[in-house]
This record gives structure tokens, sequence and C-alpha cells, in this order.
């Protein structure tokens, strides 16, 4: 079977049908990128590892729920982020030791960026990319979620609506009050670019 050749969809079909081998190529080929959205979600490495886990188990144990026309990656981010927020539900019920840091920064992610020029231009990118990611705790799971997928993951409106089963006015709800948070956490950054330009 030449999968690179099908499509996710074309997979996803196949995987309903018991192909074991389309369910490992669909997890070749978007396992960083649940890994990455749950992060952003979760804020935290191990917590991210295990809803990626979970998170790929669940799509393999539920493929017969997709329906094809809604997209697989869309499905897909559906079961990350509603794996990410369950997690973060358990884990505040969860007493918490007294020395847990409130915040893992896990390993950088990286995105893909233009050629930055200067060394100078790429240390800056790399601090602001660091302060951003820092700063998304300040959203709650489901802007958190949102905002990754729009500006991490570079899903359209109605393929995240799909994701969160909510309305798209209801994702640039979400996306708005994520940016005004961040904005405010991120103020003192922003003024920093704007006195001292590369």
């Amino acid at each position: 079977m030449d999968n690179p050749s099908r499509s996710d969809d074309e997979l996803a079909i196949a995987l309903q049908g018991g192909d074991l081998l389309a369910y490992d190529e669909l997890v070749r080929r978007h396992q960083q990128r649940v890994f990455a959205v749950a992060y952003r979600i979760t804020t935290n490495r191990e917590d991210a590892r295990d809803v990626a886990q979970e998170s790929l188990m669940r799509a393999y144990r539920r493929i017969h729920q997709w329906r094809p026309g809604v997209g697989f990656v869309p499905w897909l981010m559906r079961l990350t982020a509603n794996a990410s927020i369950d997690h973060l539900r358990r884990e505040k019920r969860r007493p918490r030791t007294l020395f847990a840091t409130e915040r893992d920064p896990g390993p950088r992610i990286e995105q893909p960026t233009p050629a930055v020029e200067s060394p100078a231009a790429r240390s800056q990118a790399a601090e602001i990319a660091d302060r951003v990611d820092a700063a998304l705790v300040v959203l709650s799971p489901s802007q958190r979620a949102v905002f990754a997928m729009r500006h991490y993951e570079g899903m359209k409106l109605n393929e995240i609506a799909v994701a969160m089963e909510c309305s798209v006015g209801s994702v640039k709800v979400h996306l708005f009050r994520a940016l005004r948070k961040l904005q405010t956490e991120l103020k003192e950054l922003w003024d920093d670019v704007q006195t001292n330009p590369s």
C-alpha cells in the first residue's frame, strides 16, 4: 500500500475497514501536530505526551464515529482538544504537591518561520516565541485550544468550529478574548519590540 500518496480521509476510510497500516500512517503524519496542540493547551510536556497518546488511541477506538466530509484533521483536533481539557479538569481536582511548578516550559515546538537575516533577529524571534508560549497560561483551556489551532496549526475558522463543536461565531469570540488577554500579558514585550526593532 502506498500510504504517502493517499489523503488523510482515504486513510481514515481504510482504517474504518480495519486497515491497521492506515492507522500507522495517520499516526506518523499527525503525532507531532497532536502533541503540539496538547502542549499548547496543557502547557506541560509530560501531560502533553500523555494527552497525545490518549488522543491517538481515541482516534483508533472511535474511528467509526468519523464521517467523510468532516475532514480527518479537524476531527482529530477535536479529540485532542477534548482530551487536553479533560486532563486539565482531572488535574484541577488532584491535590498539588508543595513544590510543583506552575508551568513546565518543555521543549521548543518549532514553527516554520521566514528566513531571518541576522543572529540577533533570530535570537529576538526565539525570545518572543518563548514569551508567547509562557503567556498562554493566562488563557482558558478553550481559548488556548482555539488560539493554538488558529495561530500554530493554521486551521481555518470553520475547521476549528468543527474541532471545538461550536459555531464559527464562538470561535471568533474565543480568539478575540485570547488575543486581548495575550495583548495585556505581553504589553511589555510589545513595547520592547517597538522601542528596539532589529
